[in-house]
């Protein structure tokens, strides 16, 4: 099946400027972030999480309008099976006072302003400052480590750690990238969206080293052509590909996004997001990685020879 037949795009030729939008969305959401911060959910920045059970079915809005009076921002959402009438109430709190006593005064809250409709049966879960501090040291750990693995595999496969430095460079990319535009939107940093980023970590992986693979064969036949016809050349074959399993992809998880509730929202935009960057970044940010790469290394031994 091809989509596009022979395409002979040249999507190197223009890597600058993509390089350049790279860098100003990644730059904005460090300032971003370091300006206002991220939003983090109940699992790392700590606080209270309440599943209330009501005697007939729910209404989301007037409980969120009940809570919202007293912790602004918290977060609302039906839970399991629609006909068991749960609601789900993740609250924030820094002071470990707070996180204790927060679930008594939402309970009052609700029997007051949506007595029609009582809690029957309720339970909470607590989760202090210092164990949400350890979670974002485990999640930022199992991210730098599946780099760090995916960096050594690469070099392994392909016999150099161009290829392996290059595939690192794209997928820290998509994950700074996605963490902006999560930032941008305000979405709240889960262990959903935790889920999302490692998921695209080897995704976003498994698309570049098909193109480089292709790359590797083309090497073998063109060995006296310019490394960046050559990539240039194996994007191009590989675009059909790309476009039918990045596509089908796509329309999977924009479908999750869009009609998966709140509870898979942030991880439905993370995967969004990361399916359409990483899907970018193989061709605009690891191929030209590997471009800079040797041409770094042919300079090297040029200058050399003018030193002498």
């Amino acid at each position: 099946m091809e989509i596009l037949k022979n395409p002979h795009f040249d999507f190197l030729g223009k890597a600058r400027y993509f390089v350049a939008a790279s860098l100003i969305v990644i730059l904005g959401g460090i300032a971003y972030v370091a300006r206002y911060g991220l939003r983090y959910g109940v699992e790392f920045s700590g606080g209270t999480e309440l599943i209330l059970k009501f005697a007939s079915p729910p209404h989301v809005d007037r409980i969120r309008d009940a809570v919202d009076k007293l912790t602004p921002g918290a977060v609302i959402q039906t839970y399991g099976d629609s006909s068991k009438n749960q609601v789900l109430v993740r609250l924030a709190g820094s002071e470990q006072g707070e996180v204790e006593n927060a679930a008594r005064p939402v309970l009052q809250a609700l029997a007051t302003t949506y007595a029609e409709n009582p809690v029957v049966e309720s339970s909470s879960e607590t989760v202090g400052p210092i164990v949400g501090a350890e979670l974002r040291k485990t999640a930022i750990k199992l991210t730098l480590l599946g780099l760090l693995f995916e960096f050594a595999y690469i070099w392994f496969r392909f016999r150099g750690p161009v290829w392996g430095a290059a595939a690192a460079v794209a997928v820290l990319h998509d994950v700074l990238v996605t963490l902006a535009f999560l930032a941008f939107f305000h979405f709240e940093i889960t262990l959903n969206v935790i889920a999302a980023l490692l998921t695209l970590v080897g995704y976003s992986v498994y698309d570049t080293i098909v193109i480089f693979d292709r790359t590797r064969e083309n090497l073998r036949h063109r060995r006296k052509e310019p490394l960046s016809t050559i990539l240039n050349d194996s994007v191009n074959q590989t675009l059909t590909r790309t476009l039918i399993s990045n596509g089908t992809t796509f329309l999977a998880v924009l479908g999750l996004y869009i009609f998966g509730g709140e509870v898979l929202r942030g991880f439905g935009f993370a995967m969004v997001v990361g399916i359409v960057v990483g899907t970018y970044s193989t061709i605009y940010i690891a191929s030209p990685f590997v471009i800079w790469w040797q041409g770094m290394k042919d300079r090297r031994p040029a200058a050399a020879k003018a030193a002498l």
